[in-house]
């Protein structure tokens, strides 16, 4: 079950079903399934947990990325382009994945009546 929902997290799919889409076009999210009408947004900051995913994705991103050349004394430059540059574009980058995420990880907490 829980591969499952990682499986649909990952292709951006309903929790529930699998089956309807998430996302209609750029960040614009659909309010409920297409297919078994399942409402996404369950209550108001429903969505903080997925700006917590992102953050700690990121971060975690840009601290294996820079830390280790840090240490080595790499050249400051490309270390602060690196690090500024991916706490830019990651979190832009994951945002849909997040949002998928924190669905399918609300939804092994709290499951409900599979189809």
């Amino acid at each position: 079950m829980i591969f499952h929902l990682l499986i649909r997290a990952l292709r951006l799919r309903c929790a529930r079903c699998g089956k309807g889409k998430l996302f209609s076009h750029g960040f614009h999210m659909y309010e409920h399934c297409s297919y078994c009408g399942w409402t996404f947004e369950r209550e108001e900051g429903y969505w903080t947990g997925a700006m917590g995913i992102n953050l700690v994705v990121t971060e975690s991103v840009v601290a294996i990325g820079v830390i280790p050349p840090a240490i080595m004394q790499a050249p400051v430059v490309p270390l602060l382009t690196i690090g500024i540059g991916a706490a830019i574009l990651l979190p832009i980058l994951l945002y849909r994945h997040s949002k998928s995420f924190w669905m399918a990880l609300d939804f092994m907490l709290h499951p409900v009546r599979l189809l």
